[in-house]
């Protein structure tokens, strides 16, 4: 079978194992059977509907059956799937679409208290855009244009087989399929265009590291509009015909009982999430002995955490590193890694992935300098949507990507980062990664989150502002802080100013916000 597009996995899957377990979420059980018939309904429906190759498709919906079924449809008819944050106000929302000019948008009517048809009647023009509606509440009055979801998969489209197979025949592995808006921590949300190709090379080779199999049972809890949800756990467990265990939004309790409930298998997240359900005050009382493997990407890992991961993961534990720009994740740790080399790298380059460490002016520095990390490999992003001046930016003639992060290489491969060249602190004549900062609070046995950020100071040009969030409400003073960090830091790398939070804004795959924190400071004058 020739597997050029993400679909292809699916038709795969539902060809080998059509009575397998492919989707759970709440009380529906779906085979990989009944995945393919529903997205091979719907995919007709956007036939019908006029959706042509390259058209985008916007999805504003929590992770459900409904945004898989909706994900491999736009693969089938050559669509390319944009993924809105369900966090999102409606003036972000308005910037998504008004960048990506949808074709159609695929939504929730209202989900946790939000009414998304009010959001979208004010932001766009709902009768020139089809809207496929999931409907919360029968009988309530629809926008203009608006077709009922539920319809579209059991309808008789007037499409046969034939006519989306002519479709398919016309799509290529280089065509585009999704679109990721940079999560925007430093600024504004830039779409990064990935095409089949580029999430198939990468994901590969992630189910290869993590060795993913038909039996494994992977949670699907980071939102499908971040790389996490799109890519590194859905298009994984696709590509190994597991199972995939949803959460629509992610609890730390109803994580717990997911995992006891389903017997996941595999938990891959990010360190704030490991972080809350650690916390759980009962958290000893579940059950999570179905889990063979942790992994954690996305920020540092305080040594705490990662040593109650290899409990909960019998001693298998993954650290990685990747972006949206580069369709997932493109380095690992190894089995074998020491507990200090988990904590400070992030392991080696995935096959097919080259990296190198930079410096301003974009030359190679020697194994253990300090510069830019830049990757090259085909899972790097095809473009920045609509935005061609940004992306000769990141991508070079050569194709290597400069993804801003900053980091260094050592003599056996292993990247360190040091944090976003963006965030840097320049005070009094040095150079301060807020990262290094934030690792060391991190070791704090009382500290729970924190985050770094510059603030101007008239002698020094910037001095660093830490924001605290302490372990159970505890009570932790400005010096014993200090104290601490003086055994580990330089002077002046240590803040002079320290902000006590119960918690700190989040994007929604657990990273502090930290545009929301420089803001702050900004209107502080």
């Amino acid at each position: 079978m020739n597997l050029k597009l993400l679909s292809d996995y699916l038709e795969k899957a539902a060809l080998t194992s059509p009575h397998k377990e492919a989707i759970v979420y709440q009380d529906k059980r779906i085979s990989y059977g009944e995945f393919l018939a529903a997205a091979q309904n719907l995919a007709k429906s956007f036939l019908k509907l006029g959706i042509k190759k390259g058209d985008r498709i916007a999805v504003l919906l929590p992770n459900s059956p409904e945004y898989l079924y909706t994900y491999m449809a736009s693969s089938m008819v050559g669509a390319v799937l944009v993924g809105i944050n369900p966090l999102y106000k409606g003036p972000e929302i308005a910037y998504i679409l008004s960048n990506c000019q949808p074709k159609a948008i695929v939504m929730i009517e209202e989900h946790r208290q939000v009414n998304y048809q009010k959001i979208i009647s004010e932001y766009i023009f709902p009768g020139i855009i089809p809207l496929l509606i999931i409907q919360k509440t029968k009988g309530n009055k629809l926008l203009r244009r608006a077709h009922i979801f539920e319809d579209l998969l059991t309808r008789d489209h007037g499409i046969n087989d034939e006519e989306l197979l002519a479709r398919k025949k016309i799509i290529s592995a280089d065509d585009s399929v999704l679109v990721i808006y940079t999560s925007g921590t430093t600024g504004k949300s830039k779409g990064a265009v990935l095409t089949h190709k580029n999430i198939i090379s990468t994901i590969s080779s992630e189910v290869e590291e993590w060795q993913l199999s038909p039996e494994d049972r992977i949670m699907l809890h980071l939102h499908m509009s971040h790389i996490g949800g799109a890519a590194e756990l859905s298009i994984a467990g696709l590509m190994a015909g597991a199972a995939l265990i949803v959460m629509d939004h992610f609890n730390p309790v109803e994580a717990l009982k997911l995992i006891q409930k389903e017997k996941i298998t595999f938990l891959g997240q990010v360190p704030t999430m490991f972080t809350m359900m650690f916390s759980v005050s009962d958290f000893d009382e579940y059950d999570l002995s179905s889990i063979r493997m942790c992994a954690v990407a996305g920020a540092p890992t305080p040594h705490d955490i990662l040593k109650k991961m290899f409990e909960v993961g019998k001693g298998i534990v993954r650290t990685a590193y990747g972006l949206a720009e580069t369709s997932g994740l493109v380095t690992y740790s190894s089995l074998d890694d020491s507990l200090e080399k988990l904590i400070e790298t992030v392991g080696k380059p995935a096959p097919g992935f080259s990296i190198k460490i930079v410096n301003d002016l974009r030359q190679e520095v020697s194994p253990g300098e300090i510069g830019e990390v830049a990757i090259k490999g085909d899972g790097v992003l095809k473009e920045y949507y609509e935005l061609p001046a940004e992306t000769e930016k990141v991508i070079d003639k050569e194709g290597w990507f400069y993804t801003g992060d900053i980091g260094t290489l050592d003599s056996d491969g292993y990247l360190r980062l040091k944090g976003r060249k963006k965030d840097m602190i320049i005070t009094g004549g040095y150079t301060v990664f807020p990262q290094e900062i934030e690792d060391k609070l991190m070791r704090h046995p009382q500290i729970q989150l924190a985050a770094v950020c510059g603030v101007p100071n008239p002698m020094l040009g910037e001095t660093g502002r830490a924001y605290i969030v302490t372990r159970d409400g505890n009570t932790l003073k400005q010096a014993e802080i200090i104290s601490f960090l003086e055994t580990q830091l330089a002077e002046f790398k240590i803040p002079n100013q320290y902000v006590f939070r119960p918690s700190l804004p989040l994007t929604l795959t657990g990273k502090v916000e930290k545009r929301i924190l420089q803001e702050e400071i900004a209107n502080e004058g």
